[in-house]
């Protein structure tokens, strides 16, 4: 005599709550590393974004003005240098700090202006 049994055995069930179970620690894992990285890429185009207004207001000075200095805002610290290169040219070299969860991240950014 051949019984039809229609479902699911208790193991098949048990293998797909594992698979299914694997797959989501593995989203949560991808998503907390994503917002991570979104953090990291908002806290670069801040510090960007204030390199920006300092050479602006760098390039606007002359060029027997221009020294080195330091200046924070919000969370973020500026510090800037000047070197001179050959005889008509100024190198501004800008380091932003910023604090992330555990420490202080420091993105430098420089350009040159020709006096």
């Amino acid at each position: 005599m051949t019984r039809n049994r229609n479902g699911f055995t208790v193991v098949e069930v048990i293998i797909a709550i594992v698979i299914l179970s694997v797959g989501i620690i593995s989203l949560a894992g991808t998503a907390a590393l994503v917002t991570r990285m979104v953090a990291q890429g908002q806290r670069y185009t801040e510090a960007a974004q204030l390199a920006n207004r300092r050479f602006e207001i760098l390039r606007g000075m002359s060029c027997d003005s221009l020294q080195a200095g330091s200046a924070s805002s919000a969370r973020f610290v500026e510090q800037w240098t000047i070197t001179t290169v050959g005889t008509n040219g100024r190198t501004l070299s800008l380091v932003v700090e910023s604090p992330t969860g555990t420490r202080v991240r420091a993105d430098t950014f420089s350009t040159t202006r020709f006096c």
